[in-house]
């Protein structure tokens, strides 16, 4: 009853354009793990808010996670006791608790300080070199059994992440060849292989920042480029499949999805290296590799009386006179 209720709600604001498809579906995972963790199919945890906030924090130590978990007992009152004093009531405790956790992320941000997790998981220049190696060895000249086609997907899905350290969203992105009549409809990412041109652009339409950045088309790195091509034709030879989709599920039937993504990079990891990954990690490690410029052009932005961002955006400007150099 509660899900069935809370599905058809965040529909409704999907279609309102409220919240996007990737907020609907995290509130409803956030949904799934709270009546796994209090086992239950009833929202009786939401009456005893300490009692539950102490539940979350055992079970999770990151200060977003336990945001989101209380993000969504927040909207459940809302949807499902709205002007009940005593529901009131327990909102409030909630609130004022996430309010205190947001600070507590601010605060983790603005200390640049990596967590256990990510320490643990990041890689060396080693290790990274030998899951691409591996990955590519396990690349066959011609896909002739199952196996073969997941030896490139997981290829494919490493080096995807590797030279566009972007989130899951590509996971299940329509796979075309390149055609002056195509018709691309929104909110559907697009992989489209141009034979011609010899290229494969990635057509972001449907991501986490699309409202502030837009539709994006990135070209893929051009090494990569036979590896598409093969994985095209087979597809299109072997497995005759008409409407495409980039990677597929171990059944080589269903398409993959980002929680599908997330499993199979994590494991490329364990199997090649012991150790699992993570794309917010790689992510993450991406980003401070250029620690020391950040840091440079903090140092600089502060001295100047704002912000990182104004900085960049507003008093940088290309082909500037130095007056040190």
């Amino acid at each position: 009853m509660y899900k069935a209720t809370l599905q058809k709600y965040l529909e409704e604001k999907e279609k309102e354009k409220k919240i996007s498809k990737n907020t609907a579906k995290n509130y409803i995972s956030s949904f799934n793990t709270l009546q796994t963790l209090f086992k239950t199919d009833n929202l009786k945890y939401i009456k005893n808010p300490e009692e539950t906030i102490k539940v979350i924090e055992k079970e999770y130590t990151n200060n977003q996670t336990i945001q989101a978990k209380i993000n969504i007992i927040l909207l459940l009152i809302k949807l499902f006791y709205k002007g009940i004093k005593q529901y009131d009531e327990y909102y409030e405790i909630y609130d004022d608790y996430i309010n205190k956790i947001r600070g507590n992320i601010i605060t983790e941000y603005n200390k640049h300080e990596p967590s256990l997790m990510q320490l643990e998981r990041s890689l060396t220049k080693e290790e990274n070199d030998k899951i691409i190696t591996t990955l590519l060895n396990n690349v066959k000249y011609s896909i002739k059994t199952v196996d073969d086609l997941l030896a490139l997907r997981n290829y494919l899905i490493y080096m995807i992440l590797e030279t566009m350290p972007i989130r899951g969203d590509f996971a299940n992105s329509v796979f075309i060849l390149e055609n002056i009549n195509n018709k691309y409809e929104e909110n559907i990412n697009y992989f489209v292989l141009d034979k011609q041109e010899k290229k494969v652009i990635y057509l972001q339409q449907n991501y986490k920042t699309k409202k502030k950045n837009g539709t994006r088309a990135r070209l893929i790195d051009s090494n990569l480029y036979r590896f598409f091509v093969k994985l095209y034709n087979y597809y299109n030879n072997k497995l005759k499949i008409k409407e495409k989709h980039i990677f597929y599920q171990n059944d080589c039937i269903t398409a993959l999805n980002a929680d599908n993504l997330s499993k199979i990079y994590k494991n490329i990891g364990v199997s090649i290296i012991n150790k699992p990954l993570s794309l917010q990690v790689n992510r993450v490690q991406n980003a401070s590799e250029d620690g020391g410029i950040i840091e440079y052009l903090n140092e600089k932005a502060e001295a100047q009386n704002h912000s990182l961002n104004t900085h960049v955006k507003i008093y940088y400007k290309k082909n500037m006179v130095s007056k040190k150099s």
